[in-house]
């Protein structure tokens, strides 16, 4: 049978009369996968090729029938186990012909992702070969299986090749699975780049500048050479041919620019390792910038001086010391941050990480989520705390002004002068020892202040527990207050003398004021 026509006159003959309704409504779908299949390009022969035979679908149409009466019939002469065995063998091939159907469906689109994903490897590769000069193991193994793939699941289209393909189809899987046996004894399956050495000298120390960024991993020393010397940058490790030659150029204009390593997603198969980069740095040279953007890394800075100091840090450790800025900037993530003994003004935001600031002049910010923040022996005219959930804690320092917001986490503010605003939603403030104008703001959490000296304070919480430790000898006026809470003020008789004052006010929490016992 050639033609649809043949088919369909063979299928009529072998119903019944009485049943002539059933092969109406299968001509009517036999009609139209026909059209269907002619517009994708084959031919009537070739779809009535694959049709099963008349007699097959006839038959299989009063199995179904028997199977109801069957089922249905009051009084059944048909053995119990004749019944299941048709049940089954007709669920089977209703089960076989539903799975054609949704891949007759589902196959166009199956093509398309596959035909989608190969031609992202296929640049992978062309872009590899032509910009790092490499052959990419792993994507060049997948388009081999990928187009393998792709052969058999059109090979039903061109069946009178399906040999052929089938041959085309094993020799690219073959070829594919002796590439990975290949790149995996040899250690290439990743690209690794090749080892690299550079050193970069800049014109002269007048407006001399560094910029480096790089999202691999990068071990940044800075050290301090004669001043007679001129400003260096020294790059070593793996490097793709495509940063090479950024470093091969990476000076112009007295100033060192470099961005290497970017993550792409043409980069997903390279792993060039940890790098090393040196900065040499001439005594009393003042940088127009110094600025280092990195996804990892460790980093050893001192004896800078530079116009702008900035650091961008997702995960690693930053040590610096004797660092003098006009401004500075440190962006970290999860690393440990320690600056010692400069001078600038300086904001720091950190999400996990630790910040440890000591012995720095210069106004401070520090944005804050869940890390730890130490600062101690600061001079700053204003210090501003942002604190999310972690832990801040200043000592030893002298501000003109201090101001400290946290939502849950803990504000300890320890023998330091000057007018400190401390405000917490749910967390704890510690106020232990220090000189100046107090104004402590809590929600729920507890506040605590330790003085042996007098102060001005203002105390105040929502539902908190307020405890202020007051040395006997130095005695002074408090006015403490509480809508339901427990009141305990040991210094409710002293007069007020005119110069300092405490006033502790919460609704709905406890309140005491205590002598101070050594």
């Amino acid at each position: 049978m050639n033609t649809m026509e043949e088919y369909l006159n063979q299928l009529k003959a072998a119903f019944a009369e009485e049943d002539i309704e059933y092969f109406n409504e299968l001509k009517e779908d036999l009609l139209e996968q026909l059209a269907i299949c002619l517009e994708e390009g084959q031919t009537e022969a070739e779809v009535v090729a694959r049709l099963a035979p008349p007699e097959e679908i006839a038959a299989d149409f009063y199995a179904d029938l028997s199977l109801d009466a069957a089922i249905n019939a009051k009084t059944s002469v048909v053995p119990r186990e004749e019944i299941q065995d048709v049940f089954i063998q007709t669920q089977k091939k209703r089960m076989q012909k539903f799975i054609k159907t949704v891949f007759k469906v589902l196959r166009p689109l199956f093509l398309l992702g596959l035909l989608a994903v190969f031609g992202f490897f296929l640049i992978y590769v062309v872009k590899e070969l032509i910009e790092e000069r490499n052959l990419a193991g792993i994507p060049t193994i997948l388009c081999l299986f990928l187009l393998a793939i792709i052969l058999q699941v059109i090979k039903s289209w061109f069946s009178q090749k399906e040999r052929l393909i089938n041959g085309v189809a094993i020799g690219l899987s073959g070829l594919g699975v002796a590439l990975l046996l290949f790149f995996s004894v040899t250690g290439q399956l990743m690209y690794k780049g090749r080892q690299y050495y550079k050193e970069i000298n800049l014109a002269s120390s007048n407006h001399a500048a560094f910029s480096f960024d790089s999202d691999a991993d990068v071990e940044i020393t800075t050290v301090e050479v004669s001043s007679t010397e001129k400003p260096s940058l020294m790059v070593k490790g793996r490097f793709k041919e495509s940063d090479i030659k950024k470093i091969e150029n990476g000076s112009y204009d007295n100033k060192v620019d470099l961005t290497l390593d970017e993550e792409n997603i043409f980069d997903s198969f390279t792993r060039t390792g940890r790098s090393e980069v040196i900065f040499f740095i001439p005594k009393g040279t003042i940088l127009d910038d110094f600025h280092l953007g990195l996804s990892q890394g460790d980093l050893r800075l001192l004896d800078i001086q530079t116009k702008n100091f900035d650091l961008d840090l997702i995960s690693g450790d930053v040590y610096a010391k004797n660092i003098i800025a006009d401004e500075g900037n440190v962006d970290s993530d999860y690393g440990d941050v320690i600056i010692e003994e400069s001078a600038m003004n300086l904001n720091v935001k950190s999400t996990s990480g630790k910040t440890v600031i000591t012995g720095m002049l210069g106004d401070l910010t520090i944005e804050g989520n869940k890390g730890l923040s130490i600062l101690k022996f600061l001079r700053s005219d204003k210090v501003v705390l942002n604190n999310h959930s972690g832990r801040m804690i200043l000592e030893d320092s002298e501000t003109k002004k201090l101001t400290a917001t946290a939502t849950d986490g803990q504000v300890i503010v320890k023998r330091t002068k000057g007018d400190l605003s401390m405000v917490n939603e749910n967390g704890k403030i510690v106020s232990e020892e220090n000189q100046g104008r107090l104004d402590l703001k809590n929600g729920s959490g507890p506040t605590i202040a330790i003085q042996e000296s007098k102060v001005n304070a203002t105390v105040f919480s929502q539902s908190g527990f307020i405890k202020w430790l007051q040395d006997p000898s130095q005695t002074i006026n408090v006015i403490a207050s509480t809508g339901t809470g427990e009141l305990r003020n040991d210094f409710s008789d002293v007069s007020n003398d005119g110069k300092y004052k405490i006033d502790v006010k919460s609704k709905t929490g406890d309140v005491k004021i205590l002598e101070k016992v050594e």
